[in-house]
């Protein structure tokens, strides 16, 4: 009789839907499953079933890894090159030239200073001057020291015969070749005299 039980225990049925023994899985066989992917041991496609690619997977595929392909080293074209050197002396000229006008700003502003305690020296010295030469203060020290205006036959008038004007003569011995060269140079220094 204990046979007959053992043996219904034991007993499969292939009935679609019925579990046949325990559905808890075994912890054991799974950590020892997972040290084994840990390790490097055993690969993930080993415990996974494997299903058939379809023509669509395998394009795809194929895809991939051309696009992932490593093209080729291309040669580096001597005008990209010549564009980038180009470009790095007009930044380093930009820079040099923001330092330039940050230094002239600079210059600027220490001019308008002077130029303002220029101006207040200006006034206090011009203040000084018509201290100094106040016409009051001439007249009184003019009678002090005994002037006087002067009377009417005092004064004398003179007229000089001719016209007012005066008359240089110079050497006019030379060769023409010497003149000529003298009224060239008079002329270039008179054109650079007026270009300043």
């Amino acid at each position: 009789m204990a046979a007959s039980v053992k043996n219904a225990r034991r007993k499969q049925y292939r009935t679609p839907g019925v579990v046949n023994g325990n559905l808890a899985r075994d912890l054991s066989s799974y950590e020892l499953e997972r040290r084994l992917e840990r390790s490097g041991q055993l690969a993930p496609d080993e415990y996974y079933v494997r299903h058939k690619e379809s023509r669509s997977d395998v394009l795809s595929r194929q895809r991939a890894k051309a696009k992932a392909a490593v093209r080729p080293a291309q040669k580096v074209s001597p005008l990209a090159v010549l564009g980038f050197s180009g470009v790095a002396v007009l930044m380093v000229a930009l820079l040099l030239c923001y330092i330039r006008i940050n230094a002239i700003s600079t210059n600027i502003v220490d001019m308008k200073e002077q130029i303002s305690a220029l101006e207040v020296e200006q006034v206090s010295l011009l203040t000084r001057y018509e201290r100094a030469f106040d016409l009051a203060t001439v007249k009184e020290a003019a009678q002090e020291a005994g002037m006087r205006q002067p009377e009417d036959s005092q004064i004398y008038y003179i007229d000089l015969p001719g016209q007012d004007q005066a008359v240089s003569y110079a050497d006019e011995s030379g060769s023409v070749l010497s003149r000529f060269f003298a009224a060239i140079g008079r002329n270039i220094y008179a054109a650079v005299e007026y270009f300043r």
